[in-house]
């Protein structure tokens, strides 16, 4: 596990670092997944839901590092 790790860290650095050299972000992140989450009420009433969003976890790392 240590091992993958470590390989997977490498790579994460080299997208990061070709995105900054490039000025872009890649569009495979950029999509998030939109859940909606009940609140309160008659869960049959669109109204009672808020929308949520699940962006990808190396999104979330590179948005970290900026």
């Amino acid at each position: 596990v240590k091992a993958a790790c470590d390989c997977l860290v490498e790579l994460l650095l080299h997208i990061i670092n070709l995105s900054f050299i490039h000025g872009t972000f890649p569009d495979d992140l950029k999509v998030a997944q939109v859940v909606p989450l009940y609140k309160k009420g008659s869960p049959m009433e669109l109204g009672n839901y808020r929308p949520i969003s699940l962006l990808p976890l190396f999104s979330k790392v590179f948005e970290k590092m900026i």
